[in-house]
């Protein structure tokens, strides 16, 4: 097993260890929300899924892999014409070492160049300062707070 994290498309075959990782990110950490539909999502279905949002244009899908282990994803899932929503999360043991930040940047660089969209949105819960800091130097701007979350947008 190599010990270097690999940035790269989610593949079909990724699809049952991309179900695991979503389902231990869930248990780990209560700053991300989780579509509650994936605890009902076959591998099969999910590599049909990954094959149709990656070709799309306008939907991404992104893991960190560390050898045949997924231990981060990036998504961005178009919610409008012009509108994507950006998701990133990474296992906690795995925290601190740059990885949120690698997929960031690995998405707004899809997003800059090859997407059609043109506008990122996404959301963040107040105590998440750390996601909140990065999302800030990467040039998003909060546009609305609630107790429960804050919404940031970030335009081409």
């Amino acid at each position: 097993m190599s010990d270097e994290v690999q940035l790269r498309a989610a593949r079909a075959t990724d699809a049952t260890a991309l179900l695991t990782l979503v389902a231990q990110l869930r248990h780990e950490t209560k700053l991300i929300t989780v579509d509650d539909n994936l605890d009902h999502q076959t591998p099969a279905a999910e590599a049909a899924a990954l094959e149709r949002l990656n070709a799309s244009g306008t939907n991404l899908v992104v893991v960190a892999a560390l050898g045949a282990e997924l231990i981060g994803l990036v998504t961005i899932t178009q919610t409008s014409s012009i509108t994507g929503e950006l998701g990133i999360a990474v296992l906690n043991a795995y925290q601190g070492l740059g990885l949120g930040s690698a997929l960031l940047e690995m998405a707004l660089d899809w997003f800059e160049t090859q997407s059609q969209l043109s506008e990122l949105v996404l959301t963040v819960k107040p105590s998440n300062t750390r996601a909140q800091h990065l999302y800030h130097q990467a040039g998003f701007q909060t546009t609305a707070t609630t107790e429960t979350l804050i919404t940031m947008h970030r335009r081409k």
